[in-house]
């Protein structure tokens, strides 16, 4: 089973999300769109994880807590461009806000 953020962001594009998010908690292929989820790397602090990287066992087993869904790679990017500028979350909603912070600081 998937990790999803309570209220995970979705793009405009994504129509009919809750049957995407069943889809991909069973496993099953989506074509199209793009998961957000918080970096497992203390260097990034986002990935834009193709869906489809979610058939692979392996990675499904160790994919990060996922905070947004979006229809095609472009979506996906205008997406965290967005939160990172601060328009589609306040920062003390984010759930790794002190991370986020620490990161900052270090550049």
């Amino acid at each position: 089973m998937l990790k999803w953020k309570k209220d995970y962001l979705t793009g405009e594009g994504v129509e009919d999300p809750e049957k995407i998010k069943n889809k991909l908690d069973a496993g099953k292929y989506v074509h199209g769109i793009y998961l957000l989820t918080l970096s497992g790397n203390p260097s990034n602090l986002f990935e834009i994880i193709p869906a489809a990287m979610l058939l692979q066992k392996s990675y499904y087993r160790i994919c990060p807590e996922i905070i947004g869904m979006a229809k095609g790679k472009d979506e996906a990017l205008e997406m965290v461009r967005s939160l990172l500028a601060g328009n589609l979350l306040d920062q003390s909603s984010l759930p790794s806000r002190s991370r986020i912070t620490r990161v900052r600081r270090r550049s």
